[in-house]
């Protein structure tokens, strides 16, 4: 830990948080406008705002738009509230369209309607939508939204990436059928289509993580890249460079969760490692990256998103090469004595010691958010991490080839339409078995504490 000063520089980082937060200070949750402000918002809740488009999602019955830079205006006077999200009332036309003007990336609109706090969850186990929004530095929402006034200028790049977000969309919606949802919410980190019954399986089954942009996502596809440039000529830097921009656009394109932001953040420590000639260290680029995300919004250190991320990498990263080295100590003893079946078997055993580990390390967040474990999510996740590559590049193929014929995309999507077809086959199997799931409910504090402290004497021991 001496040879790594970003990692306790980000544990150092990670207890100056919770302690201000233990002594009442609004870093990581609550409102931190001013108090003023506050208070006139709940005396005045129609209110007129001036901010900034970031996107738009439309539903049946209304339009959501996200502001930032958003300010309040009273009496010619403005106060800054952060970002907003509002909701647009939609009028549907004879044509069945929406009378509501598109709302372009970038442009400004000054809406008027009602002003709501978002608020903490009332029962347990209920979703926290308060610091789901505090992750994104949203603290109110608007309600009943009317545009008043929206400026012809907007980012034109920004724009740009949304629609070609909606374009991948539609080629995938319209090749891969049924599997359509799974392949938008792995390919393009949206699961506005998801189905919620797939989705609740996912999780059941334990293999929830791969509907997310994550750091197999970004290796698999940044690094991919990577080699592919090097192979048809590019030298490191080149190569190398070129990939990471790219890598930042996708990840711009995919709606920057906090799993992205970790990926990218690391991905680009990585290739930067290689183009400078450096050793990347694991650790060091988690460190780094938590350390990026928590100055940019404190409030992320209670997101889920945030901890099964880390935490995942923690297991893989940190756990997982000391159980790895005294695995590989015990069988130097016996490695003359091994065939080949008994390399198959060891290397079996490693990958399901390594999902073990990532397992149990990530077990106290999973009952933290979810009140539930998968008990099989071990073994199956032997067959779905060697595969989610496939239908990964599978997506990716037939989203870019749709972009020149249909009939390619349809041909390129099919191993992967194949494998999630699998996978679901899989999950509705596992969900049958009464032992599938372990329901421990939500974990207190001093039981994870206790838990984590237990964990990292045993593997110390060991």
């Amino acid at each position: 830990m001496r040879r790594r000063p970003v990692c306790i520089l980000c544990m150092l980082l990670v207890v100056f948080l919770c302690v201000t937060d233990w002594l009442g200070f609004s870093l990581i949750r609550g409102n931190p406008l001013p108090q003023s402000v506050q208070t006139w918002i709940r005396k005045h809740p129609e209110s007129t705002i001036c901010g900034e488009v970031v996107r738009c999602r439309e539903n049946e019955d209304f339009q959501s738009v996200y502001l930032r830079n958003t300010y309040l205006i009273y009496n010619s006077e403005k106060f800054s509230i952060d970002n907003i999200k509002v909701y647009l009332k939609q009028k549907k036309n004879h044509s069945g369209n929406s009378d509501v003007d598109k709302l372009l990336a970038g442009s400004l609109v000054l809406v008027s309607g009602k002003l709501e706090e978002v608020q903490s969850p009332t029962n347990p186990g209920e979703f926290d939508s308060k610091a789901y929004y505090g992750c994104q530095r949203i603290y109110y929402v608007m309600k009943k939204g009317k545009i008043k006034k929206q400026s012809q200028s907007h980012s034109v790049y920004g724009q740009f990436l949304i629609d070609m977000q909606q374009k991948f969309a539609g080629i995938l919606e319209k090749t891969c059928g049924m599997e359509a949802g799974a392949f938008e919410a792995i390919v393009l980190g949206d699961k506005t289509n998801l189905d919620p019954e797939l989705k609740m399986r996912y999780q059941m089954a334990g293999i929830i993580h791969i509907l997310a942009i994550s750091g197999l996502h970004i290796s698999l596809l940044g690094m991919g890249l990577y080699n592919l440039l090097k192979k048809i000529g590019l030298g490191i830097w080149p190569a190398g460079l070129l990939a990471l921009v790219i890598m930042l656009q996708y990840g711009m394109m995919t709606g920057g969760t906090v799993s992205t932001m970790r990926a990218v953040c690391m991905f680009l420590l990585s290739v930067g490692a290689k183009i400078a000639g450096r050793i990347y260290d694991m650790p060091t680029g988690m460190a780094a990256a938590a350390i990026l995300i928590l100055m940019e919004n404190p409030a992320y250190l209670l997101d889920g998103g945030f901890l099964l991320s880390f935490g995942s990498v923690i297991g893989i990263g940190c756990v997982w090469p000391l159980v790895q080295e005294g695995m590989d100590v015990l069988n130097r003893k016996k490695r003359s004595k091994v065939n080949e079946k008994g390399k198959i078997r060891n290397k079996l055993l490693m990958s399901f010691l390594a999902s073990g580990v990532v397992q149990l390390t990530t077990l106290p967040i999973v009952l933290w958010l979810y009140g539930e474990v998968s008990v099989l999510g071990i073994f199956l996740n032997l067959l779905v991490l060697p595969t989610v590559g496939i239908v990964l590049g599978s997506g990716t193929a037939g989203a870019l080839l749709g972009l020149v014929t249909v009939r390619g995309a349809f041909l390129a999507v099919v191993p992967g339409r194949i494998i999630l077809r699998g996978y679901e086959f899989l999950t509705v199997l596992l969900g049958r078995l009464s032992f599938c799931t372990w329901i421990g409910g939500k974990p207190e504090v001093w039981q994870i504490v206790g838990y984590y402290l237990v964990l990292a004497a045993a593997v110390w021991i060991y």
